[in-house]
């Protein structure tokens, strides 16, 4: 549940949508480029700030559509979702908020779908929370740059996710802005909800109910 607690936080940064390569932006540009950006693997060096943006596995697109940015694919949740759609509630939410009724959802529950992610035509594909082996990642990385997790598969904490996905994306600074009002979000409900103090990587459970 890393990253559920951010798409509660109202628009950081603007709703310009990356599907159908429609154009950001110019002031989402703040990264120099080409940009490089260490992970398990080794280095991803992304040329040119990305128009189409594509998320693979746990709440990466979560990261992009909390900075107003619609991927033009991403995996299918594989868990909590009551009907076909692969979308989780807060998923589907940001993406009525941001007017996409037909998003691109890759079924790949049981094995990423490489002939799908490559008919994105992705600039670049966010990988920062995921479990994706050096042999896919080897794969990904003949179809666009790929932002890997830094050390460990499924270890990346939720402020990594969103540091090196909005990096991924050139939109470090709106990413950084992010994890501020995210904490800020956690504090009220740290505040709100005592028992929470425990552990704030469960936040995400009192976020995704709407509960303050």
């Amino acid at each position: 549940m890393l990253v559920i607690s951010l798409i509660f936080i109202g628009g950081c940064a603007n709703s310009s949508k990356a599907n159908n390569g429609s154009k950001s932006s110019e002031n989402n540009n703040n990264s120099k480029y080409p940009l490089k950006i260490k992970n398990k693997f080794g280095t991803t060096v992304i040329k040119q700030k990305p128009k189409r943006i594509v998320t693979i596995q746990w709440g990466n697109q979560d990261v992009s559509l909390a900075l107003g940015v619609v991927p033009v694919g991403f995996s299918a949740a594989n868990f909590g979702v009551k009907d076909n759609s692969g979308l989780l509630p807060w998923t589907k939410k940001k993406l009525d908020q941001l007017d996409e009724k037909n998003p691109n959802v890759y079924k790949d529950t049981d094995g990423l779908d490489f002939e799908a992610i490559a008919d994105s035509k992705p600039d670049v594909i966010l990988a920062a929370y995921s479990g994706i082996t050096k042999e896919e990642y080897k794969t990904l990385s003949k179809i666009a740059p790929v932002v890997a997790y830094p050390k460990l598969a499924w270890t990346t904490s939720w402020k990594e996710q969103i540091h090196l996905d909005s990096k991924g994306m050139g939109m470090e600074k709106q990413g950084d802005k992010l994890i501020k009002q995210t904490e800020q979000k956690i504090n009220t409900g740290v505040k709100k909800y005592p028992p929470a103090k425990r552990k704030d990587s469960h936040m995400g459970q009192f976020f995704s109910q709407g509960s303050f």
